[in-house]
């Protein structure tokens, strides 16, 4: 499974986080928990999404929603579609076989699969029964072929699919057909712990069976969809996407008429929510939250995501040199990047000092010692024994100043405030770093997914599985290591994590993993980003979801 990126807007400042935070039940709304020492509240870790029976919401009705960017690719699976925007309208359209609650586990979604267990440990065979009501909305039924063509296509056996991530699907060595189409055996040829992060979301064999198709037939359109709504128009001129009720679902109907999702750059979307154009924003920076947090007519909800901000670097350029990456991550102040981020938020943000787990996991534990403390002198020392030498300015080997750029979206102020913050942090050791903006909608295309920049900031949105990013870490030139920084060891280790079955004993190789990751310099963390939202009072269980939960469209409405 692939996590999923997210634009380094003031909206999102970008990211993954690598687990699923540990949340308690979902709530109704209220701002959380108590205070520190600064007045700054604790974010809460269970959902706000103000929760109301079905029974009490409207029939019918439009909800209006921004997206950061328009989406171009709606093969999730492929490398340009793990986008968190694209994901949020897939779990209302594609199945999804399992789903992750309010508590941050998986749960088997039954109204694609009755039923799916361990039948054998030795060698590993998971066996599903699909539900017999499941269907594409074209009316042809959902069989095993859909489940092989997947596994297929992600195993990493054919490199013309262009895919995000082989994680798991590579440790499969069949999908078959068991007594009927409706019931798929999948034997495994190495253990996988997270094998209930499989075939989420699942894409119809019709339309993904050979590379052409897996690559290109849901660019720029939907052809075939299993859900609850279905995308009716796909607007680029005008930036929106619109779903409406599926005609085809057998499950429980959803409550509302349409949904149009709208694309807006920048603040835009926070202009939009002000003049009631859309009914819910996020407000995860101060800029943001200070224009909503007193406006009429609204309500603010508060959780702990599953995204964080993070540095990316990129070996293409300058940066193939570790020494550089160690010494940056030396010269930047995590924490001042952090307060860049929280500002006047009212909820404390601490910076982020693990690679895969966030602060809420079990597993978390700080490893930025010694390779990801801030330390100037050190930093100082690493440029020094790599032959940069101070002179003037700036320092210079053979000739070359060290210079490099980070890029950045056009319209991102936030992620041009934290890296203007790093540009005064690397002058003090002397290097150089220029400021990249680029157009929104080629960010992760033209810069991002092909490694083309030396520092980026982006945020990782969570699948809640602890594979989910694996390969952000793993070599290679495929999957979601833009940067393509990675080494064997690391490689090694991520393959015992993922086949432990044991959580404390797989948490214990995570946390090695990490140490691997800081050691080689390949991103800097920052901080976990809040789900603060703003929404209309009546937008009922939609808002600050927990974690990676997902969302229950049928359950999105407004009261009455």
């Amino acid at each position: 499974m692939k996590h999923r990126k997210v634009l380094a807007l003031t909206a999102a400042l970008a990211g993954f986080a690598l687990v699923a935070t540990g949340c308690s039940s979902g709530s109704n709304g209220g701002s959380g928990g108590g205070s520190d020492d600064s007045g700054k509240k604790t974010l809460p870790t269970s959902a706000q999404i103000n929760e109301q029976p079905v029974s009490d919401l409207q029939d019918g009705g439009t909800l209006r929603l921004p997206i950061s960017q328009w989406i171009t690719q709606w093969n999730y699976n492929q490398v340009d579609g793990a986008l968190v925007d694209a994901s949020g309208i897939e779990q209302a359209t594609m199945p999804f076989i399992y789903v992750i609650d309010g508590k941050g586990a998986p749960q088997l979604d039954t109204d694609y699969v009755s039923k799916a267990e361990a039948t054998s440990d030795d060698p590993l065979t998971i066996e599903y029964e699909i539900n017999p009501k499941a269907k594409w909305n074209d009316g042809s039924p959902i069989t095993w072929k859909d489940f092989e063509n997947e596994w297929k296509a992600l195993n990493g056996s054919n490199k013309d699919y262009l895919v995000g991530s082989t994680t798991g699907y590579e440790d499969i060595a069949s999908v078959t057909k068991g007594s009927s189409d409706q019931d798929v055996k999948v034997v495994f040829d190495k253990p996988f712990s997270d094998w209930k992060s499989l075939f989420s979301p699942l894409y119809p064999a019709s339309q993904t069976g050979t590379p052409e198709q897996f690559n290109e037939a849901y660019k720029g359109k939907v052809p075939l969809s299993s859900g609850p709504y279905k995308v009716s128009k796909l607007d680029e001129t005008a930036g929106t996407v619109t779903i409406v009720p599926d005609e085809n679902w057998w499950g429980e109907k959803p409550k509302l008429d349409q949904v149009i999702f709208r694309s807006l750059d920048g603040n835009a979307d926070v202009d939009a929510y002000l003049n009631k154009e859309i009914d819910s924003v996020l407000t995860t920076t101060s800029e943001r939250f200070d224009r909503v947090k007193d406006a009429k007519d609204s309500k603010i909800y508060a959780s702990t995501s599953a995204q964080y901000t993070h540095v990316d670097f990129s070996s293409k350029g300058i940066l193939k040199d570790k020494q550089l990456r160690l010494a940056i991550q030396h010269a930047v102040n995590r924490e001042a990047l952090a307060q860049v981020i929280g500002g006047t938020l009212p909820y404390k943000l601490g910076t982020l000092d693990n690679h895969i787990f966030l602060s809420t996991d079990d597993g978390y534990q700080a490893n930025t010692d010694p390779n990801g403390t801030f330390d100037v002198e050190k930093a100082k020392k690493i440029l020094d024994d790599d032959g940069w030498k101070t002179d003037g300015q700036y320092r210079k080997k053979g000739g070359e100043t060290l210079s490099l750029s980070i890029t950045i979206p056009s319209g991102a102020t936030a992620s041009q405030k934290l890296s203007e913050v790093m540009q005064q942090q690397l002058k003090d050791v002397g290097i150089e770093l220029k400021l990249k903006s680029v157009a929104v909608d080629d960010f992760f295309e033209q810069y991002v997914t092909p490694g083309n920049y030396d520092m980026t900031i982006f945020v990782w949105g969570g699948t809640g599985f602890h594979s989910g990013g694996a390969s952000i870490y793993q070599t290679g030139d495929t999957g979601q290591n833009y940067g393509r920084i990675g080494d064997e060891s690391i490689d090694k280790l991520i393959a015992q994590a993922i086949a432990e079955p044991d959580t404390d004993k797989a948490n214990a190789i995570w946390n090695k993993v990490d140490k691997q990751v800081w050691a080689i310099g390949h991103s800097m963390p920052i901080t976990a980003k809040p789900a603060l939202v703003a929404q209309n009072p009546k937008l009922a269980n939609y808002g600050a979801f927990a974690g990676a939960q997902n969302i229950d469209w049928t359950k999105v409405g407004f009261t009455k």
